[in-house]
């Protein structure tokens, strides 16, 4: 078994973990005069992106959340080597990262870039983007939050297009891409596509 699960074992302890995050990394230095500028990278991989993107958005608050604990590991080097101090990493289940937030954090955009695909029709309700997924976001994000989304797995961009078609509280958009910078990720998967969803 993973250490983090071993020694996170109960739902209290890791909702503790998310909390104590919050409190010694992100409400320190919160200035409330831009916080509905704080981005979330779900599955950060290495942290080659956010790295990237948080040194060219000085402004914005940035978390990569990963359930990997090298990935984690890596993004944070790259983190302390950049001295980049609106940057965090922490290793955390999605959904329960969200759930277990502050309540007055608002994320403005939500980044996804290579998920899981699950390719087994059976698997298929493991896949991240689900229609009470995006309804579960409403209560975590800003009202002109953006999701970007890109993947390689051309049936699972297809899949998750016509989710967000047939929600009814996100559209999506032609908007430009915030950032384009190499990736562990995108470099092993150069053929890729992707798109930008908003609230509605």
């Amino acid at each position: 078994m993973d250490y983090f699960l071993r020694k996170f074992s109960d739902l209290n302890h890791r909702e503790g973990r998310v909390l104590s995050f919050f409190n010694q990394q992100i409400l320190t230095n919160f200035d409330s005069s831009v916080s509905k500028h704080i981005d979330l990278e779900i599955g950060c991989g290495h942290g080659h992106w956010l790295n990237a993107y948080a040194q060219q958005n000085s402004t914005r608050q940035c978390i990569g959340v990963d359930l990997n604990t090298k990935r984690i590991e890596k993004s944070n080097n790259k983190r302390f080597i950049n001295d980049l101090n609106n940057l965090s990493f922490l290793k955390a289940d999605a959904n329960e990262f969200l759930e277990f937030k502050p309540k007055a954090i608002k994320f403005s955009r939500i980044f996804i870039f290579f998920p899981d695909p699950w390719p087994k029709t059976r698997h298929h309700k493991r896949r991240l983007i689900q229609e009470n997924f995006l309804e579960f976001l409403l209560s975590h994000t800003t009202p002109d939050a953006q999701i970007y989304f890109r993947t390689d797995h051309m049936e699972y961009l297809k899949w998750t297009k016509l989710i967000f078609e047939d929600s009814d509280s996100w559209n999506l958009a032609e908007l430009p891409w915030p950032l384009e910078h190499n990736s562990f990720f995108q470099d092993l998967l150069p053929n890729y596509e992707s798109f930008v969803a908003v609230r509605s």
